[in-house]
């Protein structure tokens, strides 16, 4: 693969074999959708999305959160972060409890990130410090809305209760709970 400067979305889903060369080749995409393992591909190195608006990240395979790291650091221009995760809870990878934080808050959060969406949100807790992290440091966050997998009303009003009790950077930000 090579560089494709004139390619504006792309969705890529694989699960095994992607190397850094292909993700170097997606750099210049404005939209991407990513359904792959961070195990998979050594830090991305030298890999800048300067481009890219808009992220889909299923947050079922191995190592998402340390993709998802990677990827806020390296997409100064992100304006729409969506996670996502169909499977069961049972079936679906915990985020660890202390996982490893960029170094600084990433320039995206900072100074673009509008809307931030999680699809199937378990509340665990390692996704509560995930999401509290995005609410806490995204300064011109707009809205942030949370699908989560949970149908009991008493276990969604809990993961309600701790996200809106979280103090945003962003004065104008709305906190949606479908």
């Amino acid at each position: 693969m090579e560089n494709m400067p004139a390619l504006v979305e792309a969705s890529v889903c694989i699960t095994t074999g992607v190397t850094q060369k292909f993700l170097k080749a997606l750099t210049s995409v404005h939209c991407l959708s990513l359904y792959l393992s961070f195990s998979e591909v050594v830090h991305p190195s030298g890999m800048i999305f300067n481009q890219l608006v808009h992220l889909d990240l299923y947050t079922f395979t191995e190592g998402w959160w340390d993709l998802l790291t990677c990827m806020l650091q390296d997409s100064p221009k992100l304006r729409l972060l969506k996670l996502s995760n169909n499977k069961l809870r049972s079936e679906s990878k915990e985020t660890p409890i202390g996982r490893r934080r960029p170094s600084s808050v990433p320039e995206c959060l900072l100074s673009s990130l509008e809307a931030f969406v999680w699809i199937g949100y378990n509340g665990r807790q390692g996704d509560r410090e995930m999401a509290i992290y995005l609410l806490k440091n995204t300064a011109c966050l707009k809205t942030a809305t949370f699908s989560p997998d949970s149908t009991d009303l008493g276990e969604k009003y809990q993961m309600l209760k701790v996200l809106a009790s979280v103090a945003t950077t962003s004065a104008s930000s709305q906190l949606l709970f479908d």
